[in-house]
């Protein structure tokens, strides 16, 4: 169980010069430091570094091999590459020559490109208006400017009398389609714009009759069509040129390309550098678990001149959260939120725990937890599949989706509400509900496996909810007493949410006591818990805490709302079968009518069943757990460094996974 993010510890690398590089390809390879500027009095002694003619020189190549790398198409790459130096980089790199030929084969496939949509353009206009009986070419002369145009039936009428109306020297020549008019029309030049303001007025559309038609639209149509056959010629040898040089050349650029990415990063980060004469120095933070292996790797690598040194700080540093692989989807919901600081507590456990809980009990249906549960698993394989072939979902859809939330995220969803459909698919076969259906009526009696009834049991489930209510505030307070007693040292903080639990206990007992037994006796020792919270708050805390003393009863009974979604998911899903039971026999037409109400009713009820659980599960953990302890507002760990796929480290790090090797070819 992890609650608490990775702590991190401030350090200061202090080095000679001529080590720096080493130190710097060091730490880039093990991805364990966030390089930051100078603290003040570090940077009082060392000046900061300036990016010299070799930053410089980096930069104009990296952006020059990143236009080979988009301009060649990818093919394998063998056995990754190692360089042992700025200087070796810079000399492969500028040791490739195709820098001109690849220049200008991507100029003249992007040239021919642009004229085959053109062409094509062309083509598809000759094809819808193909009723035109003359040569084409006769439509293009100095005094007038020649249209092809649609539009619906009425706005082609008005727009043609409008047209005639304003000038005689028109030539309008139209024919009905199913669903719209096509029409050809010529205008004299002084009046285009005129008659271009018509068009936009009526919501007719307009496309200029494309310079190069000649010949009758059969013989355009030819013509274009040899054309564009002419330029998939001249494209497809493009790309094959492109291909050979790309199959000679590729396996050197990719790897050159991804050593000048390091040896940019490298330079990026030596304005946070100072140095002094022979040395350098720098600061950032590092995991406490990998402060070790730092420590030893720096040894090695630095020779004995290399120290590393801890500095003390009141400043928490950066978060790295390291939940266990399970859980990491669920990071999704806290970062959602806020991410926590790195001296608090993490909730993620505990979300991950109580999360699919809450989802699965309010949707409670076992046909419901298997549709969402399978809608599910079908994005995730999705996501990871996404050239899979089409689906039946609308595209429309897809792109709206898509809109709201990248693919990533919402697989990361999709996983966190599979735990959340297992629940709600058991809670289900417990109610014996199936898409509102029980077994009993499904069999005519012969089955019946109801184990809980949730309508006759609401008063129970009501109950429960309200302990669930106070075990979860009552955890949120203990976090809070935590997070005062090791990160703020406060005693008085302490005190202050152990008050908060005893006003809590004692407000939800004296309630049950009423519900059970009325006012009397019994329930004075609860009162009394209750006015001693609410005198260790006021101690603590100060008056102005009294405001917030009704804030505690609310967010309890905030909880009876896992009880409410799942009633009335429960209710609607019996009203829509009901109706349906009544219609089904009614006839034909209402037969008819029964089947839609269920399945536009199911459906609504389905969408239901993935927000409202959702979104209130989520706000529950928000809301009435959180405010107990979570402060977040933290910064996220990023350190400096990325993964090798075609170059090795010049000293192979221990404990990195290894790199990809001669293990055969792979492709980017």
């Amino acid at each position: 169980m992890v609650l608490k993010p990775a702590p991190m510890r401030r350090i200061l690398v202090a080095g000679l010069r001529e080590d720096k590089d080493r130190v710097l390809s060091l730490l880039h390879d093990m991805g364990v430091v966030q390089i930051e500027p100078l603290s003040p009095p570090n940077a009082e002694v060392f000046a900061p570094d300036r990016p010299g003619e070799e930053a410089r020189a980096l930069a104009d190549e990296l952006l020059r091999f990143r236009s080979l790398v988009a301009a060649l198409p990818p093919v394998p790459v063998g056995t990754p590459a190692r360089f042992s130096s700025v200087a070796e980089v810079l000399a492969a790199a500028r040791s490739i020559p195709i820098d001109e030929e690849v220049r200008e084969l991507k100029r003249e496939e992007d040239s021919l490109l642009t004229r085959r949509r053109s062409t094509e353009d062309a083509l598809r206009l000759v094809r819808d208006h193909d009723f035109f009986p003359d040569d084409l070419s006769v439509l293009q002369t100095r005094s007038a400017l020649s249209y092809f145009g649609e539009g619906l039936p009425e706005d082609v009428e008005r727009f043609r009398a409008e047209v005639t109306r304003l000038s005689p020297d028109v030539y309008f020549l139209a024919r009905n389609f199913p669903r719209e008019i096509r029409f050809i029309l010529s205008v004299p030049r002084t009046s285009a714009e005129e008659f271009g303001r018509l068009a936009q007025q009526h919501a007719v559309r307009l496309a200029a009759v494309p310079p190069q038609l000649s010949g009758t639209p059969p013989e355009a149509v030819r013509n274009l069509t040899k054309e564009i056959q002419g330029l998939d010629q001249r494209v497809d040898a493009l790309r094959a040129r492109l291909l050979e040089i790309s199959r000679e050349w590729y396996p050197r650029i990719l790897p050159i390309e991804e050593e000048l990415t390091v040896e940019a990063r490298k330079a990026e980060v030596m304005g946070r550098l100072g140095g002094i004469r022979s040395s350098f120095a720098l600061e950032g933070w590092v995991p406490a678990d990998d402060l070790p292996r730092l420590e030893r790797e720096l040894e090695r690598v630095g020779g004995g001149r290399t120290t590393l040194s801890v500095i003390p700080t009141h400043d928490p540093g950066p978060t790295l959260l390291r939940n266990p692989r399970p859980l990491r989807v669920f990071e999704f919901f806290i970062r959602f939120y806020s991410l926590p600081q790195s001296n608090e507590i993490d909730p993620t456990f505990i979300y991950a725990l109580v999360f699919p809980v809450f989802f699965g009990l309010m949707l409670g249906d076992v046909g419901y937890g298997t549709f969402i549960l399978a809608v599910c698993l079908w994005i995730i394989w999705r996501v990871d599949n996404p050239r899979a072939g089409p689906t039946l979902v609308p595209r429309a859809l897809i792109r709206f989706t898509t809109m709201i939330m990248p693919p990533r995220a919402m697989k990361n969803l999709a996983k966190a509400l599979v735990p959340g459909c297992l629940i709600a698919i058991g809670l289900g076969v417990a109610f014996d509900e199936y898409f509102g259906f029980t077994l009993a009526q499904i069999t005519h009696g012969a089955v019946n496996f109801q184990l809980f009834d949730p309508i006759r049991g609401l008063g129970t489930l009501l109950v429960v909810s309200g302990y669930v209510g106070l075990g979860m505030v009552t955890l949120g307070l203990a976090f809070g007493a935590l997070n005062e007693w090791y990160v703020h040292r406060s005693r008085k903080g302490v005190a202050g949410k152990i008050s908060w639990v005893v006003l809590a206990w004692g407000i939800a007992f004296a309630g049950l006591g009423v519900l059970h037994g009325g006012i009397g006796p019994g329930i004075f020792p609860y009162v009394g818990l209750a006015l001693a919270g609410i005198v260790g708050i006021v101690l603590t805390e100060g008056g102005q805490a009294a405001i917030e003393l009704p804030s505690i009863v609310s967010h309890i009974l905030s909880f009876t709302r896992l009880v409410g979604i799942l009633m009335a998911s429960v209710i609607l899903a019996l009203v829509i079968d009901t109706i349906f039971g009544q219609l089904i026999y009614g006839g034909a037409i209402f037969a008819v009518a029964g089947i839609a109400i269920l399945l536009v009713g199911q459906t609504f009820n389905i969408v239901l069943g993935v927000f409202e659980p959702g979104i209130q599960g989520a706000r529950l953990l928000y809301v009435e757990y959180f405010s107990k302890f979570y402060r977040g507002s933290g910064r996220p760990f990023q350190p400096f460094g990325a993964p090798r796929r075609f170059t090795l480290p010049t000293t192979q790090v221990p404990g990195t996974p290894p790199t990809p090797s001669a293990a055969g070819p792979r492709t980017p």
